[in-house]
């Protein structure tokens, strides 16, 4: 697993999931899917917010959910690059961010690569990113 730390205006996080890359692609493109990892640890992301039109000039939108306390984050954007099951391209609708997701088959085993560039955040988003990717792990598993 390699992975860069945050600096300036980009990081990248790699991971390796036991899963089939078209499984993995689904985990990122089908809401129902979606709906069960997306945001950092401590965030739901109810099925009822997510709607994705998953293609070149689509867009989606969802809303993580704050466990402690049912604060509300939408987040959202507009698709690139999709280019099913290989790469995932958007920028975010509200702040200055373009986020490009890989997925390579390693032998039946998926290596995701996310790239963030803009205004990333720094170190609590990328912490944000890493967590959420861990509990994708977790339903992968």
């Amino acid at each position: 697993m390699a992975e860069t730390p945050p600096i300036g205006r980009e990081f990248t996080i790699t991971r390796v999931y036991d899963a089939p890359r078209e499984l993995v692609w689904k985990a990122w493109t089908d809401p129902e899917h979606v709906a069960r990892w997306f945001g950092p640890r401590g965030f739901t992301t109810p099925r009822s917010t997510i709607t994705m039109d998953v293609r070149t000039g689509g867009s989606f939108e969802l809303m993580m959910v704050a466990d402690d306390d049912g604060k509300e984050y939408p987040a959202g954007g507009t698709f690139l690059e999709v280019e099913e099951p290989e790469r995932l391209v958007w920028r975010d609708r509200d702040v200055d961010l373009t986020v490009t997701v890989t997925f390579t088959d390693v032998g039946g085993r998926t290596e995701m690569t996310c790239h963030v560039v803009g205004k990333t955040g720094g170190a609590q988003a990328y912490d944000g990113w890493s967590t959420m990717f861990d509990k994708l792990g977790e339903l992968l598993a």
